[in-house]
């Protein structure tokens, strides 16, 4: 009986060493893919404003939009850009990207909707594969170090990406 009992509280123990390793394990996993990823560079080729790094960047959250002339989404969310992007939120904090945009469409796009932050081109879409761009619009918040805090699909307002950045903050 007592034999019994003692092998009873072996197992009794070595059960809850395995579940506390698999906790921790669980754990650590689970915090290791939370970690965020350093952004890719931007694009060197301006279209429009001046030319912008990650490390010109880096000190705040930015918002990164990747945008093309021919997308209706594109066309739905530009206003909000722009009215963000003069905001005191949003000053100095919004850079575009024409992603895989052909030919010069860009240039009616940036003329009807006067964006004043600066605009970097993709052409051929390096920069957006980098950053995994599937759908377009597509915004990418930047935390304070240039990693990516979170991506938001389809066309945003004033309000979202005001949201956004400051999540990323």
């Amino acid at each position: 009986m007592l034999a019994r009992l003692a092998m009873h509280r072996y197992a009794l123990r070595v059960a809850l060493a395995a579940l506390i390793l698999a906790l921790l394990a669980y754990g650590l996993l689970a915090h290791a893919s939370n970690r965020r990823q350093l952004a890719p560079a931007l694009p060197t080729h301006t279209l429009s404003g001046q030319p912008t790094t990650l490390s010109e960047l880096r000190g705040h959250a930015a918002v990164v939009v990747f945008w093309a002339s021919w997308c209706p989404g594109c066309k739905a969310e530009a206003s909000a850009v722009e009215r963000f992007a003069r905001s005191p939120a949003g000053r100095g904090r919004v850079v575009a990207i024409d992603y895989s945009d052909g030919g010069n469409g860009w240039r009616g796009f940036l003329r009807q909707y006067a964006w004043t932050f600066p605009v970097l081109a993709d052409p051929d879409g390096v920069t957006g594969d980098a950053f995994r761009i599937h759908f377009l619009p597509t915004t990418v918040f930047l935390d304070p170090e240039g990693r990516i805090a979170a991506t938001a699909a389809g066309a945003q307002s004033v309000a979202s990406l005001t949201r956004g950045l400051a999540a990323a903050a």
